[in-house]
């Protein structure tokens, strides 16, 4: 399972107004759960998991958070993301005492075939290259991401 195989356009998300960090995550769910990879269950786990292992990252180019769960809320692996309007706040994981304002979220939905560990390499990869985010901020539309991700997951 490589990032590529977890890239579907219906659970990309642009220009997307959230008015917080739960709004944004409820709107990815629905986006995931309407595709069909994840179970209704996978909402409140990825906000119970946010409450205790906080994902916000401050990154050099752009702020991003990365929630995930565990495989029992998850139908077929995915990635949902989101590019939002303007910031909301997440806590940050390195520093649960501060928190950073993300513009893209990639919130894993992954199934029990898929290895996180893998695959959270690669979105740390990706999200430190500058150019890939800054495409991936100024994308107009799901198609332009999926693109702009599969040229390199």
């Amino acid at each position: 399972m490589t990032l590529k195989d977890m890239i579907f356009r219906d659970c990309i998300l642009t220009d997307v107004r959230a008015a917080d960090q739960e709004d944004a995550l409820r709107q990815i769910f629905e986006a995931l759960y309407k595709a069909g990879k994840v179970k209704e269950s996978f909402y409140n786990a990825v906000l119970k998991r946010e409450t205790e292992y906080p994902t916000g990252l401050a990154l050099p180019h752009c702020n991003v958070a990365i929630p995930h769960v565990v495989p029992e809320h998850v139908n077929s692996s995915a990635l949902g993301i989101a590019v939002l309007r303007e910031p909301v706040l997440f806590r940050q994981m390195d520093n649960h005492d501060l928190t950073t304002e993300v513009r893209i979220i990639f919130s894993i939905a992954l199934g029990r075939e898929g290895k996180q560990i893998e695959v959270l390499q690669s979105i740390m990869k990706m999200v430190l290259e500058k150019d890939m985010i800054h495409a991936i901020l100024k994308a107009g539309s799901p198609e332009e991401i999926e693109m702009i991700l599969r040229k390199v997951g």
